[in-house]
């Protein structure tokens, strides 16, 4: 009897071990998946690095590294370097319209929908003697990159106010030396993206004109993050992950702002004092068929895209 009872001792005791030491190995945390992403450095994307430095793409079981684009990488994502990257919403329309199988996940950000208070103005300086967007013929106007977003606004902007948009010159500069190039006059007006159109009211060189008001009185999703239809196929199950954790991340964004401020200086060139007083876009996880539908309009409009966009072709459902 003895014997038996210590036996059914030994074997409890072994089981028990057993027990805690399956209980260690199925315990342990599964290692993070790095995502790479590509992203302009300007105040959209800080929504993201928020989102990794709060833990959320960690709760996703992501690690986000963000690496800076000046265009929003579509190549590089196109090329599978990168999972997903950053860019204005007409960038993507551009791609697809040129035949590349891109794919928008999920929504960047939006504007403001409030005139002279946007994320993208236009800029000129107090003695310039532009004062709307039909001053523009015949100036020197900059952009951070010909063909894209900036470009499509300013035209907007100036056929809106009744001028004629062929009647500029646009030129390309990145967003800092655009500001510079303002300043040292060598160019008439520059078409500016937060944090750097804060920072041009802030040398003397207010907004003239809000461009966004002209395609639409209300807020538009004006960015997105984009990926490939390959990469998605391919896998699926991470790019939900990826789309969780970047609406998640826009989410508290839009809850936080002056924890958005405080990401700034951390990416761009900018101080805290400028962080603290720029214009914020809205973090809304919606990528709505009004914004895409407005876009592909203005876009053919001005020759920068040869057909209509099909909503249901650019956007991924998640599926």
């Amino acid at each position: 009897m003895k014997s038996q009872t210590f036996k059914r001792r030994i074997l409890l005791g072994l089981a028990m071990v057993s027990a805690v030491a399956s209980s260690n190995v199925f315990g342990q945390a599964k290692p993070l998946i790095t995502v790479n992403a590509g992203f302009v450095p300007v105040t959209d994307v800080a929504a993201l690095y928020l989102g990794e430095e709060v833990g959320i793409f960690k709760k996703h079981g992501l690690a986000l590294k963000a690496n800076i684009a000046s265009t929003g990488a579509v190549p590089a994502v196109v090329s599978g370097e990168y999972h997903f990257g950053f860019t204005a919403l007409v960038n993507v329309l551009q791609a697809r319209d040129k035949g590349l199988p891109v794919k928008i996940i999920a929504a960047g950000s939006s504007s403001t929908g409030v005139a002279g208070a946007d994320v993208t103005m236009i800029h000129a300086g107090p003695k310039s003697g532009i004062k709307s967007g039909k001053d523009l013929e015949g100036k020197i106007v900059s952009v951070n990159a010909l063909n894209g977003l900036l470009q499509m606004l300013g035209k907007a902007a100036v056929k809106a106010d009744g001028g004629d948009p062929s009647k500029v010159k646009f030129i390309e500069l990145g967003f800092a030396e655009a500001l510079a190039a303002l300043q040292a006059g060598k160019t008439d007006a520059m078409v500016g993206a937060e944090p750097f159109g804060t920072a041009a009211m802030g040398s003397s060189f207010p907004a003239i004109a809000s461009p966004y008001q002209s395609m639409s009185k209300n807020s538009m999703l004006t960015s997105s993050y984009f990926t490939t239809e390959a990469q998605i196929k391919a896998n699926p199950e991470l790019f939900k992950k990826i789309q969780l954790a970047i609406n998640e991340s826009l989410e508290y964004a839009q809850k936080n702002p002056d924890q958005i401020r405080a990401q700034l200086p951390k990416f761009t060139k900018l101080g805290g004092d400028v962080a603290a007083r720029l214009i914020l876009p809205r973090y809304l996880t919606a990528i709505p068929r009004e914004s895409v539908e407005m876009f592909s309009k203005t876009g053919q409009e001005f020759g920068m895209l040869s057909k209509p966009a099909v909503y249901d072709e650019v956007v991924w459902n998640g599926k």
